[in-house]
């Protein structure tokens, strides 16, 4: 099974999960809480761009936050 590679950008999935792609890196929001996580796990449909604030604070949230 191919997995799909992502564009940068937002994502919306169900059960209000939201999903930030940057350069092939991936945070999940749910519940309130940042997750790491991986293509595998993004169901959604790509719905805005990231904002340049977005990007600038990526990486900074991205080494902070746990493994899904």
């Amino acid at each position: 099974m191919e997995v799909k590679e992502y564009k940068d950008g937002i994502y919306r999935g169900d059960y209000g999960i939201t999903y930030f792609v940057l350069n092939n890196k991936i945070l999940m929001k749910h519940l309130g809480n940042m997750y790491k996580t991986t293509k595998h796990f993004v169901f959604g449909e790509r719905v805005d761009p990231l904002t340049d604030g977005m990007k600038m604070e990526f990486d900074n949230i991205y080494n902070k936050v746990n493994n899904w």
